[in-house]
């Protein structure tokens, strides 16, 4: 990368190339469209078995964006792309992660979420349709949420969320992914600054998690729960 930006006519020729290869497995891929400066780039590519369509923008500037489109959703994910190198990983990651995706509404439950006393980074406890999951945060986001005391409010508990289990599980040892249909028995406990469940699966793996008793995790959780364990579920 130069002071004048990435080589994105190189960047293009890459792009052609993989083309190639991804048509003869298949896949709809679309010509690389320009604007009219020549300063940006976008392709889309499909597949009748997957369940989004992605979308790739390239800017001189060397940031990229991936968008994963389904029928009623997209879910966009920013990326900063230094050299040719860089731009090959990244093709290769978004068409296999496309292949894997599904686009599912998410209601965010904590932003305080830690997986017990010894983890102090923060991250977000989502409840999808069919699982729970845990995404680590980041230490600034720790610190934030220490200092503010920010945490879920009633302005953005919902969000769409690109949906891989492997992608989750594979970011960060600390990530979870808890299939609700898989759950044996949980139990939610509440205190006077935290709150958590514990959880065990059907394979006896245990699962526990913590946050902030001013988040409506809690509340939401034993909701949710209450129909798929009955009293198998402790509150």
């Amino acid at each position: 990368m130069t002071r004048e930006g990435i080589p994105l006519d190189e960047m293009a020729e890459l792009l052609e190339h993989r083309s190639g290869f991804w048509s003869a497995e298949g896949l709809q891929v679309s010509p690389v469209l320009w604007t009219d400066d020549r300063e940006h780039l976008s392709f889309q590519i499909a597949s009748t078995d997957w369940h989004v369509h992605l979308t790739v923008e390239l800017h001189r500037s060397g940031w990229a964006d991936l968008f994963f489109v389904s029928p009623t959703r997209t879910g966009q994910e920013p990326r900063r792309v230094r050299s040719l190198d860089a731009w090959s990983a990244l093709l290769d990651e978004a068409v296999t992660r496309a292949s894997r995706l599904r686009l599912l509404p998410a209601r965010l439950l904590a932003r305080t979420c830690t997986t017990g006393w010894l983890d102090w980074i923060h991250g977000e406890l989502l409840l999808l349709p069919d699982a729970l999951i845990r995404v680590r945060s980041g230490l600034m986001d720790s610190v934030a949420n220490a200092t503010s005391g920010s945490g879920v409010t009633a302005k953005d508990p919902y969000q769409v969320v690109a949906y891989d289990a492997e992608s989750i599980r594979s970011a960060h040892r600390t990530n979870k992914v808890i299939p609700l249909a898989e759950l044996s028995e949980a139990r939610l406990h509440r205190g006077l600054t935290t709150s958590g469940m514990t959880a065990t699966m059907r394979d006896g793996t245990r699962h526990k998690l913590l946050w902030l008793s001013s988040e409506p995790a809690g509340r939401l959780l034993r909701d949710r729960l209450l129909p798929v364990l009955g009293q198998r579920l402790t509150h």
